[in-house]
């Protein structure tokens, strides 16, 4: 987690923080089309599948390091929830792309 999220996290901490106390003003949101909102869902997909490929190679390396498939059974439950979760997330990605929303109108300011 702390490879493919830990600068995003930080960096949202930081802005959180300097709003709550340090009296910074939320800035606005961006009004985003529908393909950046897609592009946005992929890119986060994409970073928890390279959660998903370290976590694995972490539990086979302990596998290996264990040595026999009996000892390191308690290790390998964990693919499953971690397979499942990984598959879950796809959801979002696939609906924008095929379903994306409303493409905001321009408002005068930004004609």
């Amino acid at each position: 987690m702390t490879v493919a999220y830990g600068h995003r996290t930080v960096r949202w901490a930081d802005a959180k923080f300097n709003r709550r106390f340090g009296g910074v003003a939320a800035p606005p949101r961006p009004e985003l089309s529908s393909r950046e909102v897609a592009s946005k869902a992929w890119k986060s997909w994409l970073r928890f599948l390279l959660t998903y490929v370290i976590s694995v190679g972490m539990i086979f390396g302990l596998v290996v390091l264990v040595g026999t498939l009996d000892k390191s059974a308690p290790l390998l439950v964990w693919l499953h929830p971690l397979t499942k979760v990984l598959v879950y997330s796809l959801i979002w990605p696939i609906a924008t792309t095929i379903w994306p929303g409303k493409t905001p109108e321009p408002t005068k300011e930004n004609r």
